[in-house]
Order: C-alpha cells, then sequence, then structure tokens
C-alpha cells in the first residue's frame, strides 16, 4: 500500500482499493451465477465455463454423481413434495408402515453388552425406537443421510445427531476404492469454510488400540446411487414430476367440476323485440327450486349445464396414477383402490412389493447393525466393555413386513405330510429327504427345525415296527 493510499484510508476509513472492488464484484457475480444456477430446472445440467465440472474428455470419468445444482434441487423438490404432496408422503409413509409396522429388537447374550446397547437405544437424546424409523424415511426420501455422533470420553456412550443432507458440500472416497466413502464436507457459512466429518469405519492400522473397532465420528449412507457414485438419489426421483403432475390435473379437475352442478336458464321468447325482451327479464325472476311457473306456447324454458367430458379426464387421472404405483413397484390397491378385482390383484401380485420392501429392510438392518456395532466398540475401547465380554456379539431383529395366513399353511400341511408319506413308501425319495422338506415347509409357520438333527434321533430312536403307511392312507 502506497504512502497516499495510507492517507486516504485514514481520512476516508471506507474507501477500498482497486483490488478490493475487483474482488467484491467478483463475489457479488459469483453469487449472482449460483443463484441462476438455482433457478434452472431440475432435469437441466447447464455449465458453460466448466465451473465445478470435470470434463468428459479431459479426464477419465471416475463420479456418477448428480451435478451439485441437480443434487442441491433434489433436495428442495424432495421436501416441497413432502409438504405439498399428499400421494408422495402416503407412499414413503406405507413403506414405513411395513418396514416398520412393530419395534424391531436388539439382542445380546451377555447382559453387560445388552445393558450398553439398552441405554443407547432408550436415552432421551437417541430415542432410537421412534428416531431410527423416522430417519430412514427421509433416507429413502431423500436419498442420502449424516448422522454425526458424539462420543462421551470417559465411557465411550454414543449420542447421535442428525444434519440436514443438503448442507453437504462434498463426499469425498478412497482414490483407489470409490465405493468407500472417507469424508464428508459441509457447506461453510459467512465465509468460513464448512465442519468436515469422519466417516465410521474399520481401524486398519495395528498399531493402535482401536484396530478391529469402529472409528470416526459420522454414519453416510445414500441409496439408489451407482457404484461410482457415492452420492445418493430420493426414490422419487423419477417421480417427482409424474406425481406433481397428477395432482395438479386432479385437483383441476375438481375445480372444474363444481360447474358441473351449475346451469343456466335459456329462455326462448317467441316475436319480442329487445326492449320487450328486458321487460320480461325484469318482470320474471329465476324460478326457487319447488316453485310453480307458467308460461304460454310463445316461451320455452330450457336448463343449460356445461359438459366438461368428465369421463375423458378420469381416465387420464387413472393412466396417471397407474403408471405412477406400477413404477414405485406398488400396487393400485395400496392407494385407495377398492373392491374384489384389486383385492385379488393384490393377494396375486403382493409377492413383488413385499420381495422390494424386503430387500430394503435388509439394508436397514446393516445400517442399524453397524450402529449397534459402534456402540459396543466404542464400549470396548473406552474401558466400558472388556474384549470377552464384546465376543458375546448381538443380533439385529426386524419386524416381519408379510405377515404369514396361517390358515392356508395348516390346511396345506396335511397334505404336505400324505404326499411326502406316499413318495418315501413308494421310494421316489428317502426318509432323510422327506424329513428336510418337511422341515422346510415347517418354516413358512415360523418355526426353525433342524432337519439333520430330527434325522439323527430318528435313528438312534428304538424301532416300533416302522411306519404302516396302508393303515395312514385309509
Amino acid at each position: 500500500m502506497s504512502f497516499r493510499e495510507k492517507i486516504a484510508r485514514v481520512l476516508a476509513p471506507g474507501l477500498r482499493s482497486d483490488e478490493e472492488i475487483r474482488e467484491m464484484v467478483a463475489v457479488e457475480v459469483a453469487g449472482e451465477v449460483r443463484r441462476a444456477k438455482m433457478a434452472v430446472p431440475i432435469t437441466a445440467s447447464y455449465d458453460p465455463n466448466n465451473e465445478g465440472y470435470r470434463k468428459t474428455g479431459a479426464e477419465p470419468v471416475t463420479r456418477r454423481d448428480l451435478t451439485p445444482i441437480t443434487q442441491d434441487r433434489m433436495f428442495e423438490v424432495a421436501y416441497y413434495m413432502w409438504d405439498a404432496s399428499p400421494m408422495l408422503k402416503r407412499m414413503a409413509t406405507i413403506d414405513k408402515t411395513f418396514i416398520f409396522g412393530e419395534p424391531f429388537t436388539v439382542q445380546s447374550d451377555d447382559p453387560e453388552v445388552q445393558g450398553v446397547i439398552d441405554r443407547f437405544l432408550k436415552h432421551r437424546e437417541n430415542k432410537m425406537a421412534l428416531r431410527f424409523p423416522r430417519k430412514c424415511l427421509w433416507l429413502s426420501v431423500l436419498g442420502e443421510q449424516l448422522w454425526p455422533v458424539d462420543v462421551n470420553p470417559v465411557n465411550g456412550f454414543i449420542r447421535m445427531r442428525y444434519i440436514d443432507p443438503a448442507q453437504i458440500k462434498e463426499v469425498y472416497v478412497n482414490p483407489r476404492n470409490v465405493e468407500q466413502v472417507w469424508m464428508v464436507e459441509l457447506k461453510g457459512r459467512m465465509g468460513r469454510p464448512g465442519e468436515k466429518y469422519t466417516i465410521i469405519r474399520e481401524e486398519a492400522d495395528p498399531r493402535k488400540k482401536e484396530f478391529g473397532r469402529l472409528v470416526g465420528n459420522a454414519f453416510f449412507m445414500a441409496i439408489n446411487n451407482p457404484p461410482n457414485s457415492p452420492r445418493g438419489r430420493s426414490d422419487y426421483l423419477t417421480l417427482f414430476d409424474w406425481i406433481d403432475s397428477m395432482e395438479r390435473y386432479g385437483f383441476n379437475y375438481l375445480e372444474r367440476a363444481e360447474f358441473l352442478l351449475n346451469f343456466i336458464w335459456d329462455v326462448l321468447l317467441k316475436g319480442m323485440d329487445e326492449e320487450e325482451i328486458r321487460k320480461w327479464l325484469r318482470d320474471n325472476q329465476a324460478p326457487q327450486p319447488g316453485a310453480m311457473r307458467a308460461h304460454n306456447e310463445q316461451v320455452e324454458w330450457k336448463a343449460v349445464a356445461p359438459d366438461l367430458k368428465a369421463a375423458d379426464m378420469t381416465q387420464g387421472f387413472e393412466m396417471a396414477k397407474s403408471f405412477i404405483m406400477g413404477s414405485a413397484g406398488r400396487p393400485a390397491s395400496w392407494y385407495g383402490e377398492g373392491g374384489k378385482a384389486y383385492q385379488t390383484e393384490a393377494e396375486l401380485f403382493g409377492a413383488v412389493p413385499y420381495k422390494d420392501l424386503d430387500d430394503r429392510q435388509r439394508e436397514y438392518t446393516d445400517l442399524l447393525n453397524d450402529v449397534i456395532q459402534f456402540v459396543v466398540d466404542q464400549a470396548v475401547i473406552h474401558g466400558r466393555l472388556s474384549e470377552k465380554q464384546a465376543e458375546a456379539g448381538f443380533s439385529v431383529n426386524m419386524p416381519e413386513i408379510s405377515k404369514k395366513d396361517f390358515t392356508k399353511i395348516m390346511n396345506g400341511l396335511p397334505q404336505i405330510t400324505t404326499a411326502l408319506s406316499i413318495a418315501v413308501s413308494e421310494r421316489f425319495i428317502t426318509a432323510d429327504e422327506a424329513t428336510k422338506l418337511f422341515a422346510y415347509a415347517a418354516t413358512y409357520l415360523g418355526y426353525e427345525i433342524d432337519a439333520q438333527e430330527m434325522i439323527d434321533a430318528a435313528k438312534s430312536a428304538p424301532d416300533d415296527g416302522g411306519t404302516d403307511y396302508d393303515k395312514l392312507l385309509g
């Protein structure tokens, strides 16, 4: 800074140099560019100057994330649809209800380990029985989640926190393995850099006491993403526009349907001029419901109502709804349809959505298993549990999604038993194989039978002369 500039700064403290002015203008322009990009539709990827994006031909494409603009736009649209779309909200809630219709449980054979787990699950700042299903619902709606953890330095107790994924600036991965997320950086505020969270993973350094245990300070989960894309996608990303269009279509139809209840009186006055028509209208008001009116052959009354082609609009609405429910893999009977035909359709083809939900439940089970394992590992690292106690392990038990029809299963067991008896009698299969098949059928009742144990027990049992299949079959 020159001597003149120093004197000018003393006389005018608010004076700015040319470099400062250029820097302020650049910041303002960059802000306007960002705001303009946010206004671009979600399906657009406008980046003429390659600002923040990789040129396709410049270097190998190793990640397939959505563009930052599209990722942020997806979050905003998802939040908006949750607040404004009854269909999206109901579809997301249906999935949560099926997967978490009953409480999940976490059990350990060691009472000390069970105590650590129960304290974490039931602590008022965690309330996992309530909040874990809710977090999974938002994982479905937003496509990704970030859950920081606070670890008590004395006893290793874990407190879970939540950060809106819209605050994520960048997800850093292992340069040699794009599927392994190392760190998540948040967007900064007031020109300051954002926080960085180390993603929880197993400690691989054998020199550290945490070796083999889970360490880090945040869980990061992403769904619907390709293997080389750490950022997640909403379950409803491809349906946002369809759902919004269908609901606006239906609302407009109902709004117009009000006109179907309205009509006008079209009165034909034969032989009257304009002045006579005005006089007649002044003297004859529209009749009230139930009123009586009389006229001669020179007057004709006709009620005229608009024709809005309601049948055509209904068909369009049903077409859109069928497409949305089919794309989501859910039967139409799960969204307000009724009647015997739809009930039959749900019974025959309901296995497909149940399998989808089973698959998603396995993802949530694996996620909860990681959370509980981190709780146990931190208790070991901080001396709350011993290595031997931790070896007892634990099991995460999720509720059953599809309730079994016990009546049908119980009615079918006698037929299975008879068929197996005949097969053994006719030497189609061995008795051991029949035992395995019966044990498999029994699993549908929720009862686990160790087939080999039953076979060994039968061989060691005293011989009572065998089974008289002729008497069994009558």
